[in-house]
């Protein structure tokens, strides 16, 4: 009983400060002064340029001094798909027996 009780006080007070970190962020980016991380325009064009000159996505990061998962984000980013780790890759199709393959 006294460890439901200790464990009931716990979990309140845990949300509690969720909930008041969550308001804080939210005041916060009201007064913008949470903005997030801004993108490197200068690399995110030497990128594109690489890219589009024929380089390859390893070179294409090599040159660039940067991850080839950096080059593929930028990449669909320019080309307006979306990425795999944006969290928009269902396609809207369940494998089944039938259309494995």
């Amino acid at each position: 009983m006294i460890l439901k009780l200790a464990l009931q006080m716990a979990r309140e007070d845990y949300e509690d400060r969720r909930e008041c970190t969550r308001q804080g962020i939210e005041l916060a980016r009201q007064a913008g002064k949470y903005k997030g991380h801004a993108p490197k325009t200068a690399a995110h064009a030497r990128i594109v340029a690489l890219h589009r000159a024929g380089y390859s996505i390893t070179k294409t990061a090599e040159l660039a001094g940067c991850s080839v998962s950096q080059v593929k984000r930028v990449w669909a980013m320019r080309e307006g798909t979306p990425n795999e780790k944006a969290g928009s890759h269902y396609c809207g199709q369940r494998k089944t027996l039938t259309n494995i393959g």
